[in-house]
């Protein structure tokens, strides 16, 4: 039996890169601030606030991007996801 190389989509993998990007920025920031700290800085870190959280949002905006492609791109025997989530919306108005 030939074993087929099983490669994850780019987009996805793309998302993946970018999470564990996100991480090593976050503990290196964290890491940063400890060395401060343990150094005697005795001043405010609104950097550190900056540097942890605008990449975090940034990974908001990439996430409801990657998902929306995703809603698009998947169906099942034709259903598409949005026909099945405005179905549910009638079901339960007409149910109470």
């Amino acid at each position: 039996m030939r074993r087929r190389n099983v490669r994850g989509e780019f987009s996805k993998r793309i998302m993946l890169m970018e999470m564990a990007l996100l991480w090593v920025n976050t503990l290196g920031v964290i890491g940063l601030a400890y060395y401060s700290v343990f150094r005697g800085a005795d001043s405010a870190f609104p950097w550190l606030t900056a540097m942890v959280s605008l990449p975090w949002a940034a990974w908001g905006v990439s996430k409801t991007g990657y998902t929306m492609k995703s809603m698009r791109e998947n169906t099942a025997g034709g259903v598409v996801y949005d026909s099945v989530v405005s179905r549910e919306e009638n079901y339960n108005d007409v149910a109470g």
